[in-house]
């Protein structure tokens, strides 16, 4: 086995780190980043489970005192690394942690737990557990935020070019194919596509499950954890900017 197939294999996500930022940022991205954004206390403690390549951690540590960060992927700790060696305004408060949800045990509480587009890497079945270890990690009165809870059909489409990017004489492209595979889970295909000029010069393939999250289960689970939910698009009366992504705010 080469050396890189041996990281595809181990950290799935480490082979397309470096075409995150360009190609897994879509026109709601700014408004998603400013809700989890604004939910951090001014000078409290935050922990950032699944932080990726931080393009949320960094909004958050420039309002909270401290952010912990838990990223199982290498990959994606690296690229969050080398962002915050050039943010040093932010250096110290951000502490890089490898390691998943929910074994996780810090010995800490913080004021503010958030997950953003993590839930599709949670089978259901694991929530409850999983939800039990953040509120373990919440302080008294903390909140807790996420995204992906929903009620969409499970997607089906077959393979179709979502984004594209161009830096340089390389234009990068994802595309990706969705296949049902039960009533809460879809397989996933993503293809990361480097053109140099026009000559197609790398192809990475990313496959993994994708699993949805509906939102009775989701609250069901909360309140088992000792969490009331008290906001986001899913519990909100009114139509909201963030339908469509699901967000949920709960408080210990």
């Amino acid at each position: 086995m080469r050396e890189d197939e041996e990281v595809a294999l181990t950290d799935p996500y480490g082979v397309v780190a470096v075409h995150w930022d360009h190609l897994h940022v879509g026109p709601r991205s700014a408004a998603l980043v400013s809700f989890f954004a604004d939910l951090a206390p001014p000078g409290g403690h935050a922990l950032e489970i699944g932080p990726g390549t931080g393009r949320m951690t960094l909004a958050v540590a420039g309002r909270a005192a401290s952010v912990h960060c838990l990223e199982p992927s290498p990959g994606m700790r690296a690229v969050l690394m080398t962002k915050l060696a050039g943010r040093p305004d932010l250096r110290q408060r951000v502490t890089v942690l490898a390691g998943a949800a929910p074994d996780f045990p810090l010995g800490r509480r913080f004021d503010y737990v958030y997950l953003a587009a993590v839930l599709q890497d949670v089978p259901p079945r694991a929530r409850r557990a999983l939800f039990a270890g953040l509120a373990g990690h919440l302080a008294p009165g903390g909140v807790l935020a996420m995204d992906m809870v929903t009620d969409e059909a499970v997607p089906d489409h077959p393979e179709r070019e979502l984004r594209g990017a161009h830096q340089g004489e390389c234009r990068y492209t994802l595309s990706s194919a969705v296949r049902p595979l039960g009533p809460d889970l879809a397989g996933v295909r993503r293809v990361y596509r480097t053109y140099h000029r026009d000559t197609l010069v790398t192809t990475e393939t990313v496959e993994g499950d994708y699993h949805l999250h509906r939102p009775a289960g989701v609250l069901a689970d909360l309140r088992a954890a000792g969490l009331t939910a008290v906001g986001g698009s899913v519990v909100a009366g009114a139509a909201t900017p963030l339908d469509d992504q699901g967000t949920l705010v709960a408080r210990l």
